[in-house]
């Protein structure tokens, strides 16, 4: 992999890690507040975890399990989406 193509594919990981990041976070503030919109930002935390739901239903990667661990899903999680988008791009570059 050269450098533009590893470039491309750090900036979407990063990208996707801080949108995740702030969705959790506002998630968690919005459960504290007991505020209806938690329902959203739930709904929106499990289309993030859906490639792990799909290897198996019992791996989102917010699992309880310690903070090691749910890291390490979440990292996990990130990859898969990072190259299901990456490998899209670089699809409809191809077909340009």
């Amino acid at each position: 992999m050269n450098k533009k193509k590893l470039k491309l594919f750090l900036k979407i990981f990063f990208l996707l890690l801080v949108i995740q990041f702030i969705i959790v976070m506002i998630n968690i503030l919005l459960n504290n507040a007991d505020s209806s919109f938690a329902s959203i930002t739930s709904f929106i935390i499990s289309i993030f975890s859906l490639p792990l739901s799909l290897i198996s239903n019992s791996l989102p990667f917010y699992t309880g399990e310690g903070i090691l661990v749910t890291l390490m899903f979440w990292i996990l999680n990130l990859a898969i989406q990072t190259l299901a988008i990456y490998g899209a791009i670089r699809i409809m570059i191809k077909i340009k």
